[in-house]
């Protein structure tokens, strides 16, 4: 591609879905509902691009907790003012959205924080932090129980017979009998356990719930004659849980593990780790057989029942987004290094997700080399760098991940990025850090590594082949931010925070660097330099807010653009380095053509600072990603935009070409409704004046006869506008005359709008009318002057 880009419009992007709080399944197992801050994201499963939001993203209330009844053709959305919205699910949400059945007010004094629908989905009861326990009759609207605890609400669950069970915070379990006329409310207290209650869980085909706690116990209750049955260890802190088909208890806590343990002995079936971090919930779809199990990290795990595999990984929110790197054939995988130890690698068709496990700290960038696009390094917090491979299941094409292959340690403080050599001849890998030094590692080896199988229990960056630093040099006299390679790999150049250029020279059959030269001139920190591909360039940006080029053979600054109101933090070159697009730390970009220093277009893609800008190997689409965790894939629309403004443009000759043949036909009234139903004020003009001038005067009443009622009203519309100026009032006056005459009144007062067509009429009509009666007392004054001067002579 090479036209200059002229604008660039967002293809699609990788918002936040999941923020905390309650995930519902939905009917057919194919959805889930799940909480973002103010609004209910509906994730589908089959088809990323069929997901949608219920809710307005600017509404300033924050979601609670919501419920689904059993037939999930109901969601409810409770919000921290106490409000609960009643939403209606569609059967087909394909082509139905939600839509808003009802709100009320609840009469809770404090966020609403458990919600649960009994088994027939007539009730509702609502747990709060007011220690209140509010039971809703949704047939009859009405509150049907108040039920006071001792402490926070924090599980509920509908037993069997009217009963309710409620769980709280400080580790009581309450039994309430809810059948209307019950001479007692709470029938019994049981005290099994020390610590806040996770899950209540009812036992299928019996009156027996399952209670889990957090102090590492599961109690088992009978809820008809109201005694314990039993209260067994499990020696993990619990946080959620959900009983399986086949009768099981399945639970996942603070280990990351999913396990699942025989109710009645608490003996462990079979256990296994999905994640690093703590799983704070799980749930169970009897439909599609899977569980829903949610990491700490706010990610979403969806689960095979049978052997507990990862079907599905869903990022719920991006936490602030570092670096982004295409990789793989034909650029199939995008790996992403966000403030996590985690690197996410999604599916650039799917956006299915991966979460790879390997450094200890948040990864800072990620680089893919061109010559070899299943590699991969990632740089990070913990001093290290790891090279992955990413390797395709010979099963499923669609199914890749990344293994480790080597690793590299040498770095006495963050590395903060890193660049690969353009060229697979004598490979290698340059690394900068905030200990101020630039690092030098051959790749000839690395390249040749295959999987290396890890063991959890022991460091993952001491079980991998090590890769040799072949030089180390001393590049700044603060932190570097960051380093690029020139297109012939003789060349490095690395920015820092003390606003210095560096230039670095590459022998590749010694594996050592040189200094080449120091290019000065920013005022602030450097964030990133560019070398161009075809030239003798390089451009680099500043917290100053501006963007140098440089002549690299001759260390000058060719040209410094201004425009940014903020810090640049991202440049890249474009278009055969005619342009340039730059990234601030306002989530502005910026597209600029070198040679005049213009700016093509100015984008506010982010709410916060961009911290990514890269491209595709054709420049035909560019990826941004920032500290709003947005991660967004813009695509080239200068093509796209300029057929559209031709098409327009030649549609606007064709119909003024089509209404000038009309006119000089005198087919009046078809030019009239062919000038209404364009919606062109203007040509609307000029058929009236043409009727105007014609010699028989019922010409303009004919034509508006035979006008529809839309066409009236946008005629009465103009007519607005044409009355506001002393040159077409005239006109207007005469359009509004006709119209009141033909159109019935009650069909002309039923218009929308009509009241105030005629509120804007009136003050200027007044206005055409004393300056007529001033023009008339004018002229019969002057007729009075003449009248007397010619007395006299």
């Amino acid at each position: 591609m090479t036209e200059p880009i002229k604008e660039i419009a967002a293809k699609r992007s990788v918002e936040a879905v999941y923020t905390g709080g309650t995930v519902r399944w939905s009917a057919n197992g194919q959805k889930l509902f799940s909480t973002c801050t103010n609004v209910v994201k509906v994730i589908d499963l089959a088809d990323n691009t069929a997901s949608y939001t219920i809710g307005d993203p600017e509404d300033e209330l924050r979601i609670t907790c919501t419920a689904v009844d059993k037939n999930r053709n109901r969601l409810l959305v409770a919000y921290n003012n106490q409000i609960i919205r009643e939403y209606s699910i569609p059967l087909d949400p394909s082509t139905t959205k939600p839509e808003l059945a009802r709100t009320w007010k609840t009469i809770h004094t404090a966020p609403i924080l458990v919600m649960e629908f009994n088994e027939e989905g007539h009730l509702l009861a609502t747990g709060s932090a007011d220690h209140i326990v509010k039971v809703w009759n949704l047939t009859e609207q009405q509150c049907t129980h108040t039920l006071k605890g001792p402490s926070v609400v924090s599980a509920i669950l509908f037993g069997k017979h009217e009963k309710l069970v409620v769980g709280y915070i400080e580790g009581q379990l309450n039994l309430y009998n809810i059948m209307r006329g019950a001479p007692k409310k709470l029938v019994n207290t049981w005290k099994s356990h020390n610590s806040h209650i996770t899950a209540l869980l009812q036992v299928p085909d019996s009156r027996v719930v399952v209670a889990l706690s957090r102090d590492q116990t599961m109690s088992i209750h009978e809820t008809e004659t109201q005694e314990t049955l039993r209260v067994l260890p499990l020696y993990e802190s619990i946080e959620g849980g959900a009983i399986g088909h086949n009768g099981n208890l399945f639970t996942v806590g603070e280990e990351g593990v999913v396990k699942e343990f025989v109710i009645e002995t608490a003996k462990l079936v079979r256990k296994k780790r999905i994640a690093s971090s703590n799983l704070d919930h799980l749930a169970y779809d009897v439909v599609s057989n899977r569980f829903l199990a949610i990491s700490a990290e706010q990610n979403l795990i969806i689960l095979d029942f049978e052997n507990l595999k990862i079907a599905r990984q869903i990022v719920g929110f991006h936490d602030e987004i570092y670096s982004c790197c295409l990789l793989g054939k034909d650029e199939s995988h995008m790996a992403v290094a966000s403030n996590t130890s985690e690197i996410r690698l999604y599916n650039t068709k799917t956006l299915d997700c991966q979460l790879i496990r390997g450094h200890t700290e948040s990864v800072l960038s990620v680089v893919s080399p061109t010559w070899d696009t299943s590699l991969l390094a990632s740089c990070s917090k913990d001093n290290s760098i790891i090279f992955w491979r990413l390797v395709t299941s010979p099963e499923n094409d669609s199914c890749s991940t990344l293994v480790p292959v080597a690793a590299a340690t040498g770095h006495a403080n963050t590395v903060t990025a890193l660049a690969i050599s353009n060229t697979g001849r004598a490979p290698f890998l340059a690394s900068v850090s905030t200990d101020c030094t630039i690092k030098l590692w051959g790749l000839g080896v690395s390249t040749k590594l295959k999987e290396v199988k890890i063991d959890a229990e022991k460091d993952f960056v001491e079980q991998l082949p090590k890769l040799t630093c072949s030089s180390t040099m001393v590049a700044h006299g603060k932190d570097v931010n960051c380093v690029d390679i020139s297109e012939s790999d003789a060349l490095i150049a690395t920015g820092g925070m003390d606003k210095l250029v560096k230039l670095w020279q590459v022998d590749t059959h010694k594996m050592q660097l040189g200094i080449a030269g120091t290019l000065s001139g920013h005022r602030r920190g450097v964030g990133d330099v560019k070398f161009a591909k075809n030239s003798h360039k390089l451009a680099s940006c500043s917290g100053d807010m501006t963007i140098k080029i440089w002549n690299i053979s001759e260390k000058s600054c060719l040209q410094t653009i201004s425009g940014h109101s903020c810090a640049v933090f991202r440049v890249i070159f474009a278009r055969n380095d005619s342009q340039l697009i730059s990234a601030d730390s306002a989530g502005i970009i910026k597209i600029w053509t070198i040679k005049t220093a213009d700016c093509e277009c100015s984008i506010d893609a982010h709410t916060d600072k961009i911290w990514s800008l890269s491209k595709n190997h054709n420049e035909s689409e560019f990826v941004t990603a920032g500290t709003d965790g947005r991660i967004v894939v813009w695509k080239d629309v200068t093509e796209e935009k300029q057929k559209a403004e031709d098409n327009k443009r030649r549609e606007a000759i064709e119909q003024d070409q089509t209404l000038t043949n009309l006119l000089s036909q005198k087919r009046y009234s078809e030019a009239l409704v062919f000038a209404l139903t364009l919606a062109k004020p203007f040509c609307a003009f000029k058929v009236i004046n043409a009727l105007m001038a014609e010699e028989t005067p019922e010409e303009l009443g004919s034509a508006i006869r035979r006008l529809d009622t839309r066409q009236i009203e946008i005629l009465l519309q103009f007519t607005v506008k044409w009355n506001t100026n002393s040159r077409t009032s005239s006109v207007a006056q005469r359009v509004l005359y006709e119209i009141v005459h033909i159109v019935d009144p009650e069909e002309l007062v039923s218009m929308p709008g009509a009241y105030g067509y005629i509120e804007s009429f009136l003050p200027y009509t007044q206005r055409h009318m004393d300056r007529l009666d001033r023009a008339k007392q004018d002229v019969s004054l002057f007729d009075f002057v003449w009248r007397q001067m010619r007395s006299s002579v």
